[in-house]
C-alpha cells in the first residue's frame, strides 16, 4: 500500500477501484495520465482514511468478491 500513498504525495486522485475476482485494481490520475496499480492479496488495507472516495469501492468489492479490506469504517453490505 505503500506504492499507492505515494501517488497521493506525487499529487495522484482516486478514479475508481475495480475488481476481477483475481486481482484489486486501483486507478489513478496523476499530471494528464491514468496510472492502474494491482494487488493479488484477498486480505488489502483500507485506504478511506487517506482517499475517502474509496469507501463505497471498497464496500462493493467486499460484498461481491469476498475481498477484506482491513480497517474499513463501515464494513456494511450495501446490496444484500
Amino acid at each position: 500500500m505503500k506504492g499507492l500513498i505515494k501517488l497521493l504525495d506525487r499529487g495522484a486522485r482516486l478514479i475508481t477501484i475495480s475488481c476481477d475476482g483475481k486481482k484489486v485494481y486501483y486507478h489513478f490520475f496523476l499530471k494528464g495520465e491514468i496510472i492502474t496499480k494491482n494487488k493479488s492479496k484477498r486480505n488489502l488495507m483500507s485506504l478511506c482514511k487517506t482517499f475517502p472516495g474509496a469507501e463505497l469501492y471498497e464496500r462493493e468489492i467486499m460484498e461481491k468478491f469476498g475481498v477484506m479490506f482491513e480497517n474499513h469504517p463501515k464494513p456494511k453490505k450495501l446490496f444484500t
